[in-house]
């Protein structure tokens, strides 16, 4: 084991978070200031003044950062990489694990218990919430999904169902009762199957703490105690760590309370911004060296988390050099706005930019569909980080299905998918179902069939039938008020079905709006049948870069050379249903500081709806900050033509810049 030169190779900050001494210290670890390097040389600091790995308990949220520390920390200290390193390292779901099978007998739990993951769960709960649901006179029932969502947000936040249901499902309140009793059936159930959640590991691991010998034996296994992104613990996991560091007081913790943007996962920013209560003599410690981005950027960012009152106060600071001012860009529409990033993006990469070093981000992933569709006419290669593209998603296509049989009633693959949708139609009947819809002349007749079915099946084919005898009288309508027509059935089994079922819903009026433009139903699935067809073009594609699309909580400790950030409008950013405006200032800060070097904010001043355009102002975020902090860009030359539907659209865009200085776009150097 080699004794590195820890003062050389950290910088001060760094260096005294890393050689602290004993007792509690919290480090608040600014964007790009090196959080990750901190810790793993204050893993390397303490095994090279003789702490043996085994007494240092390292946890963080993913089992592969936890591993890869160790390795960079083996490195560090000059042990081979496959040597034995026997610190405690991994989630903290992992390491209850871990605990649970050698301790667990001391609070009555044996040690051959098996884990459910996500489908385990769902599974279980369907079973039993079949038994609850039987014979209710409702239609719309709550499917296990939203029943799992709803036990462990309430689990990990410490709050009651009843609590959990007002802030997740507040539509399922009325179900309530229901609720509380299928919980306490799949609590039962899990205890004499000896089956734990995830969220059981937690519980687990906590009353373990909490016993009296078992308690005892933990707050002295480890000596030390690391933990990483503290801003995203909840209630839970932030007693657990008190109880295990209670003796010895040995512990250091991580985050930036400015990045904490995940309380719909019951993350709670109060375990970070009381450490230093619930720790006396803790020492607290800034890392606001910043090095992934310009002067610029973080002075906007500086300037936009400041306005916070629930926060620590800190001033993050750039060793890059200045560069240009982020840019803001007001676009007269949402098609503008795609258009205008669309060019954008076709500059960077024309100067060497690497398509992977682009990202466009945003609030919620359905304000992407305008630019997807604008990419892919242009053949930009891009990538939606942490969902599908817009025309692969589910809900996107079982809608679009119904039109593709109304313009071809024997269009196989929509209709199995259609008629499974509906309850009591499986593979079979549907197959049974098909082949005579296939045998009509005319889609119109599909009424007069005579079909033989079980009770269930045939309820849902009067369903499917009536909503098709709906469309073909209406067939000569625009194609967005068809789609209405299928969103008015099919929005019921999205409740029923998805947790997520708002953001489905919001994709589907996003179709709607999209399909404005078209009269003419073959027009529409032509153009939809193009936009598939690229996706699929695109999934063949290998070792490939492309462009990122992603939502800001996906892209939360990434970085890129040029960042967008999109539909920075009042109705959008922050979100319309946010109750936590910090939250949501918090979100678009961790946005801003992604980018290394070139920022645009970009809003559209009308967005078309189904009543025409609406007028949009900023995000009171931009109203926030200084004025001169950003390049202000008006568009000069423009070129007009008349779409379909009459409105004047701008199909060349040049924006011109109100400062002297470099131009819109600069040189891009080499990324």
């Amino acid at each position: 084991m080699i004794q590195p030169n820890f003062k050389n190779e950290l910088n001060q900050q760094q260096y005294e978070v890393v050689t602290a001494g004993d007792g509690p210290h919290l480090v608040l670890a600014g964007a790009g200031s090196g959080k990750t390097r901190t810790l793993v040389y204050r893993v390397a600091w303490l095994i090279s003044q003789g702490v043996k790995p085994e007494k240092i308990l390292l946890l963080t949220f993913t089992n592969k950062a936890a591993n890869e520390m160790m390795v960079r920390a083996k490195a560090i200290l000059g042990v081979a990489p496959k040597e034995k390193f026997s610190l405690w390292g991994g989630t903290f779901h992992s390491v209850a694990n871990r605990l649970l099978r050698i301790y667990g007998k001391h609070i009555g739990l044996e040690s051959d218990f098996t884990i459910m993951d996500t489908a385990d769960t769902d599974t279980l709960l369907k079973l039993i919430s079949k038994e609850f649901l039987k014979g209710l006179s409702e239609k719309r029932k709550p499917s296990p999904a939203i029943f799992r969502e709803t036990i462990s947000f309430a689990n990990n936040s410490k709050i009651s169902i009843e609590a959990s249901l007002e802030t997740k499902f507040p539509e399922w309140v009325p179900f309530l009762d229901i609720f509380e009793k299928i919980t306490k059936e799949y609590q039962r159930r899990k205890q004499v199957a000896k089956l734990l959640d995830f969220d059981d590991l937690l519980l687990y691991w906590k009353k373990l703490t909490q016993d009296a010998r078992a308690g005892e034996t933990l707050a002295k296994k480890w000596d030390y105690i690391l933990v990483d992104e503290y801003q995203d613990t909840n209630i839970i996991q932030a007693e657990i760590i008190f109880n295990l560091a209670k003796l010895h007081q040995n512990i250091l913790v991580v985050g930036d309370d400015a990045q904490s943007i995940y309380s719909f996962r019951a993350a709670n920013i109060k375990n970070i911004l009381d450490f230093p209560k619930n720790f006396k003599n803790c020492k607290t410690h800034k890392l606001e060296t910043n090095y992934r981005s310009t002067p610029e950027i973080l002075d906007l960012a500086n300037q936009v988390i400041a306005v916070n009152q629930n926060q620590f106060s800190k001033e993050l600071s750039a060793i890059n050099d200045s560069h240009v001012r982020p840019e803001l860009v007001a676009l007269r529409s949402n098609k503008e706005e795609a258009w205008f990033i669309a060019d954008k993006i076709q500059q960077l990469l024309g100067r060497e930019v690497r398509p992977s070093s682009i990202a466009v981000l945003f609030r919620a992933s359905h304000y992407a569909q305008t630019l997807e569709m604008e990419l892919n006419r242009r053949g930009i290669d891009y990538e939606m980080r942490g969902g599908l593209r817009f025309f692969e998603r589910a809900h996107v296509k079982d809608v679009l299905s119904w039109l593709k049989v109304l313009g071809n009633h024997r269009d196989e693959v929509s209709w199995m998918r259609i008629l499974q949708l509906y309850e009591g139609v499986g593979p079979v009947t549907a197959k049974l179902i098909y082949q005579q819809l296939a045998s009509l002349d005319d889609i119109s007749e599909l009424m007069e069939l005579k079909l033989n079915l079980a009770a269930k099946a045939g309820q849902s084919w009067s369903r499917i039938s009536s909503l098709i005898d709906k469309l073909v009288k209406q067939r000569d309508k625009d194609v967005s008020q068809l789609i209405h027509l299928v969103i008015e059935q099919y929005s019921s089994y999205l409740m029923e079905k998805f947790p997520d079922y708002h953001q489905r819903q919001d994709d589907l009026d996003q179709l709607a709006i999209f399909a404005i433009d078209y009269d003419i139903l073959e027009d529409f699935l032509s153009e939809i049948s193009l936009q598939e067809g690229y996706s699929a073009s695109q999934a063949k594609k290998e070792n490939r870069e492309s462009v990122i699309l992603s939502t800001v909580h996906q892209a939360k400790g990434l970085e890129w050379a040029a960042v967008f950030v999109i539909n920075m409008t009042d109705s959008a950013f922050p979100h319309p249903f946010a109750e936590e405006i910090e939250e949501e200032r918090r979100l678009f800060y961790v946005a801003i500081t992604r980018a290394c070097r070139y920022l645009y904010l970009t809003y559209p001043l009308a967005v078309y709806r189904f009543d025409g355009y609406k007028s949009m102002s900023p995000s009171p975020f931009i109203g926030e900050v200084d004025g001169n902090l950003l390049n202000h860009n008006q568009l000069s030359k423009t070129t007009s033509y008349a779409s379909s539907d009459g409105v004047s659209y701008v199909s060349d865009l040049d924006c011109q810049d109100n400062d002297d200085g470099d131009g819109f776009l600069p040189s891009v150097d080499n990324w």
